[in-house]
């Protein structure tokens, strides 16, 4: 009798746990399926006409972008950085975060402070994204320097992190795109630079001395050699990183609702797998039983 009771919870044991991890399997790959055919159409999302702006060989074009084919690309971690299949978006030299670090989805944008739908972006979908999922700790925002506006973009980009040495990096950044002129029109020239640096308040000779001193030169020439390491073509051009490293690029300045749609998806792919979590603990209270059954047998009482 003992002997039988023993091999049923046995039995109970690797039934269950069998179960479980049989689940949880199925919902990861449910869940795999369909953030890779969201990729595919996502990835063909695209700015045209005045959506997005191009580069040319001279760099100094503008025209629409299209986004390459993203299909090809699979799931991948986060550890340590922000993975991707072609490898990681190094971010080591990208601005401050803006939100919290410890948001489950990471927007990239790569943009160039003359381009000017980086600035239609920032003034009409930015504020809705910020609103929905940065200030709700839902996704973390990181702006990467993507220059090819010519040479007042470079100094643009610099300048921004000569602010940020004072703390004040999202504000001047903010108040650049809030100011922006035509392209090479002198509006980010370097002595305009330094008074929107006086207008937010900053140290003038701190600030003057960081940017005439080209500080920030390397940072920016490596923060754009990342765009061109990942197909960048243009500005403004973004990633989305979900929970589990998945990757979705946006090209162009979309709407709000696209990057929603995108956000949205794979915060609901984040859902934890809980079959394996299930399996442990029962399989501990079941073995449990084995142990107290095995010391102490079943008890059968009669009653007449």
């Amino acid at each position: 009798m003992k002997m039988g009771v023993k091999s049923l919870l046995f039995a109970s044991v690797f039934i269950v746990t069998g179960f479980s991890y049989a689940y949880a399997d199925s919902m990861q790959g449910n869940s795999s399926m369909s953030v890779h055919n969201n990729a595919m159409n996502t990835s063909q999302i695209s700015g045209s006409g005045n959506n997005g702006s191009m580069m040319n060989e001279n760099n100094m074009s503008n025209g629409s972008m299209m986004g390459n084919n993203m299909s090809g690309w699979e799931n991948s971690s986060i550890k340590g950085g922000i993975m991707m299949s072609g490898g990681i978006i190094d971010l080591s030299m990208a601005s401050p975060v803006l939100g919290s670090q410890n948001a489950p989805v990471t927007i990239v944008e790569f943009g160039d402070y003359q381009c000017p739908n980086c600035d239609a972006w920032y003034k009409n979908q930015e504020p809705i994204i910020k609103t929905n999922y940065i200030d709700t700790n839902k996704a973390k925002l990181y702006f990467v320097d993507f220059p090819w506006a010519g040479t007042d973009s470079i100094a643009a980009a610099e300048s921004s992190y000569c602010a940020g040495d004072q703390g004040k990096y999202w504000e001047y950044h903010d108040y650049l795109y809030q100011h922006q002129g035509g392209i090479q029109t002198g509006w980010a020239s370097t002595s305009n630079l330094k008074s929107y640096a006086a207008s937010l308040g900053l140290d003038t000779n701190q600030f003057n001395t960081c940017l005439d001193s080209g500080k920030y030169s390397d940072r920016v020439s490596h923060n754009r050699e990342v765009g061109l390491s990942k197909g960048v073509q243009g500005t403004p051009t973004f990633f989305i990183i979900g929970p589990a490293g998945t990757t979705q690029e946006i090209v162009g300045a979309q709407p709000a609702s696209v990057f929603s749609s995108v956000i949205d998806q794979m915060s609901i792919q984040a859902t934890p797998e809980f079959g394996p979590v299930v399996a442990i603990v029962l399989t501990i209270a079941i073995s449990a039983l084995v142990i107290i059954s095995a010391k102490t047998g079943p008890r059968i009482i009669s009653r007449y």
